[in-house]
């Protein structure tokens, strides 16, 4: 069973009760024909409703006219956009399904996420002259999915399973970063990342002015009092991160199923905006807009390839 599933309302879910759901969730959709089926592919996909913003994406294979279901993750619907220099997208072993990573430009983080849109992710392949479907070869397939993808924009979306809610930090309005700096900053990482020795330089001497300023506060001053956002790879797994946001945006959406509450809150983690979802059960506090969010989440993306 996908764990996942538990952050949009299915608190009480078990192995043998998410089979059934599933089952009848593929037998509804396939009934009312809401499938997308790529024929030349041989795939096809479900995206299957729990409320405006959350649902699971059902993917499966086609035998003759038949859909044979391979799995399903959960997703929530990102609502705004990232842009990077480029992406890479890498299959898993076992199944159809994509780690994506990427460069963000703000902030200069490798972020690994995994893609919500397998399918507009093959129609980019396939459809869009990169690759032709007679030569459905997985060696000519992994060599020309491992090329870098550039400019694309990224929704990305966070799935939680557990967190509490921390009150704000007083902001001091001078310490706040003008779009100058910012952009100061942005161009010293990118001259950083193509080999620039005097950029590398500037941004080690600034970490350890950070450092040293952080290691004097430490002493008299509570930890979250001066961390304001984070955004820290967690475990094992390459697209798990424990984050600390501020809430920007909040709002409460019902699981259709269950009647189970889900929390939607679009966090601020160090300028990277994540649209996040939580099971009401399963958080530890209020949430409101201003306040902080601190726990774990399985980081998705969904790529706009057409754009």
């Amino acid at each position: 069973m996908n764990i996942y599933i538990r952050a949009l309302g299915f608190s009480e879910m078990t192995s043998e009760s998410e089979e059934e759901f599933i089952k009848l969730g593929i037998e509804e959709s396939l009934k009312e024909k809401f499938v997308v089926h790529h024929e030349a592919l041989n795939r096809g996909v479900i995206i299957f409703r729990l409320s405006n913003s959350t649902g699971l994406y059902v993917f499966g294979r086609y035998d003759g006219k038949e859909f044979k279901y391979e799995y399903y993750h959960p997703f929530v619907v990102g609502t705004r956009v990232i842009t990077n220099e480029e992406l890479v997208v890498e299959r898993h072993l076992d199944k159809e399904s994509y780690e994506v990573g990427c460069d963000e430009l703000k902030t200069g983080v490798t972020l690994i996420f995994y893609l919500q849109n397998v399918m507009d992710y093959l129609d980019y392949l396939y459809d869009g002259g990169e690759l032709k479907v007679d030569n459905f070869n997985p060696d000519v397939r992994n060599s020309v999915a491992k090329q870098a993808i550039r400019h694309k924009k990224v929704a990305l979306a966070g799935l939680s399973l557990g967190g509490l809610i921390l009150l704000p930090t007083a902001k001091n309005k001078k310490a706040k970063i003008s779009a100058e700096e910012e952009k100061k900053r942005k161009n010293l990482i990118q001259a950083a990342k193509k080999g620039d020795e005097d950029a590398i330089e500037s941004l080690t001497i600034e970490d350890m002015d950070k450092y040293n300023e952080l290691s004097h506060r430490i002493v008299k001053e509570d930890i979250f009092t001066i961390v304001d956002s984070t955004f820290m790879p967690c475990g094992v797994e390459c697209d798990q991160y424990s984050v600390i946001g501020e809430i920007m945006e909040i709002k409460t959406e019902e699981n259709i199923y269950t009647g189970e509450t889900m929390y939607i809150m679009l966090l601020d983690c160090n300028d990277l905006f994540i649209t996040t979802v939580i099971n009401k059960k399963h958080l530890m506090g209020e949430p409101e807009i201003g306040r902080r969010f601190k726990g774990q989440i399985w980081l998705q993306g969904n790529v706009k390839f057409k754009s």
